[in-house]
């Protein structure tokens, strides 16, 4: 894509899914986060892609059915309106309050990369919460800091927020951020949260808190802050050792896909699943799915596992990111299936058969009480959230249209199988922000505060229920 930042969103439409997933597998497209299968307003399946004017003749020139969902950017989702510029934290001297418990405020912009460092601060200096630094500096040496929500043993932390992923997702980690910040002000001063149509007691914020909350907001923040900088529908990370003369958008690797989970697609999936297209990951430096150069090549990663080797006793796990309006189960390699338990990641005698999903060649196993408590978990969490202003979320298993390698809540899910001595995570990954443009206007960015909110706010006392031990 020449000009990413002037993107018109597309719908692709087809029949079935068959022929939807032949579409992706064979077309090279901006897919967003991951490719996923969406029911259309007239009952078909449909797909988004981000593609310039040129791309969109040429896919109606073939025959496609296309429907434009949103024209190139406008300038009120622009960073220099939609961004802030100073520290409206003032150093941690000021903490940040959320719409949960302070509804009637002004949020101002999305939160710059020094903000978020600020606010952390500014939750530490008003609750006295621990926090951490993650060990791996980022190239830009930019390193990484989360939070904790509980005691000091590391035993006692339960569920795992992260955030800042993928650069261009605007709104993510100031999501994080004022969900925690509604937890501790509920507690401290005896309420609850509010948002929009959808409430929680007192008794409920205490529940939620009672599961042990690790938050890891700006996973990325070097592509964080050349994104809010240059407005580039920037993805990946900055890391310039694989990047091609010539080629800017060959700086970076896609962080969610360098996980140690099937990295090596080529060795793992179907060929047909990555002959064409690099929805699935892909070793060229040029894509936006560039996988890096070995799983965890990448501090960021590497920063992200650190924290589930830390705080041992780990169980729900949830990667934030936007735009469509979903809550991801597993598996993200293939369709799941209960029946074939031979039929999973660590066999080697399905390597080069995995991602193909219309077909019944391969499914990934997940017994039936796992799927039951992850789907289960999703539909309470993506239910919440639509409640909260009627906006449509749908939980998904993250395979429904295409397979992706090396993410985040596959890798989360699988180190309990492939490190027996590991604890059992689920892992899941929210897509906020039912909309087609990753950039939100400042309307946008207020509600996407109040749905994350009781999303993960459900998710909390979801894992409570299910059980967190």
């Amino acid at each position: 894509m020449d000009d990413p930042s002037a993107a018109i969103v597309v719908a692709i439409r087809a029949e079935n899914l068959e022929t939807l997933y032949e579409f992706v597998r064979t077309t090279p497209l901006d897919y967003g986060c991951r490719p996923m299968a969406r029911q259309s307003d007239d009952g078909r399946l449909e797909t988004l892609a981000y593609v310039p004017a040129a791309v969109l003749e040429t896919l109606r020139a073939a025959g496609h059915d296309v429907v434009v969902v949103a024209e190139d950017r406008s300038a009120d989702r622009a960073a220099d309106r939609t961004v802030g510029t100073g520290d409206r934290f003032d150093r941690g001297r000021r903490a940040p309050r959320g719409l949960g418990t302070n509804p009637d405020q002004d949020l101002g912009p999305i939160l710059n990369v020094d903000e978020i460092g600020s606010a952390i601060d500014g939750l530490v200096n008003e609750y006295g919460i621990p926090t951490f630094d993650a060990p791996h500096p980022t190239v830009e040496g930019a390193g990484g800091r989360g939070g904790q929500l509980g005691g000091i043993n590391p035993d006692d932390y339960h569920v795992y927020f992260t955030a800042g992923v993928h650069a261009r997702e605007r709104g993510g980690p100031d999501h994080l951020i004022y969900f925690v910040a509604d937890l501790l002000h509920a507690q401290k001063h005896g309420t609850g949260l509010q948002y929009g149509g959808k409430g929680y007691t007192h008794a409920e914020v205490l529940r939620a808190l009672g599961t042990g909350i690790v938050f890891f907001p700006l996973v990325n923040p070097d592509g964080v802050r050349w994104d809010q900088r240059t407005n580039s529908n920037w993805r990946k990370n900055r890391n310039p050792a694989s990047a091609v003369s010539g080629n800017d958008r060959s700086i970076g690797v896609d962080i969610n896909r360098n996980y140690d989970f099937l990295w090596d697609y080529r060795r793992y999936f179907a060929p047909s699943t990555y002959a064409m297209s690099d929805s699935l990951a892909s070793d060229l430096p040029g894509s936006d799915q560039f996988h890096g150069t070995a799983p965890f090549s990448e501090p960021e990663t590497r920063n992200v596992a650190w924290v589930l080797d830390t705080f041992p006793r780990l169980r729900w796990y949830m990667d934030i990111h936007s735009v469509l309006g979903d809550v991801l189960y597993p598996w993200g390699d293939d369709l799941d299936q209960s029946t074939d338990p031979d039929q999973h990641f660590l066999n080697p005698a399905f390597d080069g058969e995995r991602g193909i999903i219309p077909a019944q060649d391969y499914r990934e196993w997940i017994d039936e009480p796992e799927f039951g408590r992850v789907a289960g978990v999703a539909r309470r969490t993506a239910v919440a959230m639509g409640t909260v202003g009627g906006r449509p979320y749908g939980p998904l298993q993250a395979a429904n249209l295409f397979p992706t390698s090396g993410a985040s809540d596959d890798y989360a899910s699988s180190r309990g199988r492939a490190q027996p001595r590991q604890n059992k995570v689920y892992g899941f990954t929210m897509e906020f922000g039912p909309r087609p443009q990753f950039y939100p206007t400042l309307t946008e960015y207020r509600q996407d505060v109040m749905d994350v909110g009781a999303g993960l706010m459900e998710f909390c006392l979801a894992a409570a229920d299910v059980g967190v031990v």
